[in-house]
C-alpha cells in the first residue's frame, strides 16, 4: 500500500540527504548551517511486540520517489519504541532536539493515559516527560518533543530516546514514521 507521507517537517532545509542501512535511516545537512541531522525509520527502532500480529508495517512515499516503512499499531497494551545514535554521528557543541514523528489514525483508541517520552544521555543525564494524545489531532503527522541536549566534540556513547505506555490496556491507531534529531529550532 502506497501513499504519499508529509515530507514538510525534514525537508524544508535540508541538503545533501543520504539513506543510510538500507532506508533504515536518513542524514542530511541543514541547509542554513550545515549541521547534521538524522531520521531514524521505524526498522531501525526497537518496538516491542513489533512484529505483524500487533503492528502492520505499510511504505509511505518519501521525497524523491523513495518508498520508506512506518508502522502501524494494530494493538497493544505495552507500548514501548525505543532509539538510539552515537553521539560521534552527531555535529559537535551543537544543542540538538529529539522528536517522534507520528499520526493517529480515525479510529485510534486506547490513549486515555498519557504516553512517557525519555531523552537518555551518555553522561547519565535522563529527561523524561509526559503527553496526552487522547486530545491531538487525528489524521496529520505531529512531532512530539523528547528532548535537547547539547552535543560535544569528542563526546563517546550513545544517545537513547524511547516512546512508551505501560498502563496495561489496549490501544491502537498510532502509526510511527520515526524520530527525528536535528539542531534545535529557534
Amino acid at each position: 500500500m502506497k501513499k504519499k507521507a508529509s515530507t514538510d517537517l525534514i525537508n524544508k532545509n535540508t541538503v545533501s540527504e543520504e539513506f543510510l542501512e538500507f532506508k533504515r535511516k536518513k542524514k542530511w545537512g541543514d541547509k542554513l548551517t550545515g549541521y547534521k541531522c538524522f531520521m531514524l525509520y521505524p526498522r531501525s527502532l526497537y518496538i516491542t511486540w513489533g512484529n505483524r500480529e500487533y503492528w502492520t508495517w505499510d511504505c509511505f512515499e518519501e521525497t524523491g520517489d523513495e518508498n520508506i516503512e512506518v508502522a502501524k499499531l494494530s494493538h497493544v497494551c505495552w507500548l514501548d519504541v525505543r532509539g538510539k545514535l552515537t553521539m560521534s554521528d552527531l555535529s559537535p557543541e551543537i544543542e540538538y532536539e529529539i522528536v517522534y514523528v507520528v499520526k493517529l489514525t480515525k479510529g485510534a483508541s486506547g490513549w486515555e493515559l498519557p504516553i512517557r517520552l525519555k531523552l537518555s544521555l551518555p553522561d547519565g543525564r535522563v529527561q523524561e516527560r509526559q503527553v496526552c494524545l487522547l486530545e491531538k489531532p487525528r489524521k496529520q503527522w505531529m512531532e512530539l518533543d523528547v528532548g535537547n541536549f547539547q552535543s560535544k566534540d569528542g563526546e563517546s556513547g550513545e544517545v537513547c530516546f524511547d516512546l512508551f505506555e505501560h498502563g496495561g490496556h489496549w490501544k491502537t491507531g498510532l502509526i510511527i514514521k520515526g524520530a527525528i534529531l536535528r539542531p534545535k529550532q529557534s
